[in-house]
This record gives C-alpha cells, sequence and structure tokens, in this order.
C-alpha cells in the first residue's frame, strides 16, 4: 500500500488516509485468520436465508469487531454475521468477514475479507483482500484504489460487443427473476464467464473484466466495492441505475459508456 508518496495526503474532516492504514492492518490481519480455516474440517450452518456460515465466518468477523472497537470506539458496525451495532452513527464499518463463503468451503481461492467505512451513507474507504491469492485491494475517497501498491484502472472498452463480462451466481438470477438479464448480456456481449464475487469485481478494477453483474447482494457486500471501482475510474449502479450500495443488486463497469449499454439492454 503506496504510505509515503503525496498524492495520499488530503486534508479533510475524517482522515481518510489514516483510517485506510488503519483498516487495512485490521482487513490483512482477519484475512489471516480466514485462511487458516481454509482447506481444513469446518462446522458448517445454514442461516434462515438459506445461506451457508463457517466458524471461519464467525471467527474472522469477531477479529475485525474487536479491532475496529480499539481503533474506532465511536463508530457504527454492520456485519454479515453478528449484526449492527451503534446504529445512526454518522460512521459505520461494513464486514463481510468471508466473501464467496460457497467457493471457501470448496476450497476454492477466490474468496476475501472485506471492510469499508460509510460516512453518512457515503463508502468512503474500502479493502478487499484474497489472502489465498496474496492480493490486496485498497481504496479512500480522493485517493485512487490500488492492489498491492500498483494503481488499479479500469478498461478503455465502450461497447458490449467487445466487452469480456462476468455474472453472478445463475441460481440467484432465477430467484430473483432476473435471468432475462444474463441472457440478454450473454448474447451481446464478446465474453460472458461466470467468475463470482468480489474477485470478479476485482478484474473489473484491475481492467481485466470490463463489467460484472450480481443479482443478489447485501450492504456489506457492495460498500467496499464500490469506493475501490469508483477510485480506479469505474461505476457502480443497481440494475435500475442507482448510484447505492444498499440496492438488492449491483454492478459494476469500467466506465460510463459501458454503464449506459447496460442499462439499456437492462
Amino acid at each position: 500500500m503506496p504510505k509515503d508518496t503525496g498524492a495520499w495526503k488530503i486534508a479533510t474532516a475524517m482522515d481518510y488516509e489514516a483510517c485506510l492504514e488503519e483498516a487495512a492492518d485490521i482487513t490483512e490481519k482477519a484475512a489471516e485468520v480466514a485462511l487458516s480455516f481454509f482447506r481444513q474440517a469446518l462446522l458448517i450452518e445454514m442461516k434462515e436465508n438459506g445461506t451457508p456460515v463457517t466458524n471461519a465466518d464467525k471467527k474472522t468477523e469477531m477479529v475485525i469487531r474487536e479491532e475496529l472497537a480499539k481503533a474506532f470506539p465511536d463508530h457504527g458496525i454492520l456485519g454479515e454475521e453478528f449484526g449492527e451495532e451503534k446504529k445512526g452513527a454518522d460512521y459505520v464499518w461494513t464486514i463481510d468477514p468471508i466473501d464467496g463463503t460457497r467457493s471457501f468451503m470448496r476450497g476454492i481461492p477466490l474468496f476475501g475479507t472485506l471492510l469499508a467505512l460509510v460516512e453518512r451513507g457515503e463508502p468512503v474507504v474500502g479493502i478487499m483482500v484474497l489472502p489465498a491469492i496474496g492480493e490486496t485491494y485498497v481504496a479512500a475517497k480522493g485517493f485512487g484504489a490500488f492492489c498491492n501498491g500498483v494503481r488499479l484502472q479500469t478498461s478503455p472498452t465502450t461497447t458490449l460487443e467487445s466487452a469480456f463480462v462476468s455474472c453472478g451466481d445463475m441460481n440467484c438470477f432465477e430467484s430473483s427473476g432476473k435471468t432475462y438479464v444474463q441472457q440478454a448480456v450473454a448474447k451481446k456481449a464478446e465474453i460472458c464467464r461466470g467468475y463470482t464475487d468480489c474477485f470478479a469485481h476485482g478484474l473489473v478494477m484491475r481492467g481485466a473484466l470490463d463489467a460484472m453483474i450480481d443479482p443478489i447482494v447485501s450492504p456489506w457486500d457492495v460498500a467496499p466495492l464500490a469506493i475501490l471501482i469508483k477510485e480506479a475510474g469505474g461505476q457502480y449502479f443497481t440494475f435500475e441505475g442507482k448510484e447505492t450500495h444498499l440496492g438488492s443488486n449491483f454492478i459494476t463497469t469500467c466506465n460510463a459508456e459501458m454503464k449506459a449499454e447496460l442499462l439499456r439492454l437492462i
């Protein structure tokens, strides 16, 4: 992470740089906890919404919560596994301890630990750590987005006919009544593949993919990716075209032209 470059110096009411550095350390520490469970015997439960949770998810989120409570005692927390603390706070940290739990359970190394700071409803700091492949993505409002110290930039592709697009789980398109979206994109895009979860959005940030479409998401999935993609020069929005991390679906694209193309198709 580029800690000593002048481009990261900015005067704000909230010191985004200091928050980012502290939060990145916390996320990397927690991601190592998640990694320690990877390809090991797991305790698995099914949540009320039908999605799995493991002892690794719970332990990883507990570590993040404990570290955040020490570093930012006045801030709120919204986590996937243990809910909300300090509801109504101006500054709220969102936690997804293991994004891609099903991949994690299967021994697929494309899972990540996600953390974001939301300032009065706007994501301003985001971290994504993919511990099994050794990648840490960081971004803060006005500072740019980086992976392992290298600045990220989305691709210049502007048309779907020449785009490399990924879609989330097919069953999620079906259960959300959006199968037509996946089918329309697959028909028009040059290539449409099923890379999943935060890993695929990371590919958009680095210019490897031109768009990623997730039909079902939660705020802790989206908030870190939102600031990361925006600082990498891309766009994020819902199927309705709204720039929000609170929607039930989520798209990242390389630029405004690709956003417009996708929304016309949807």
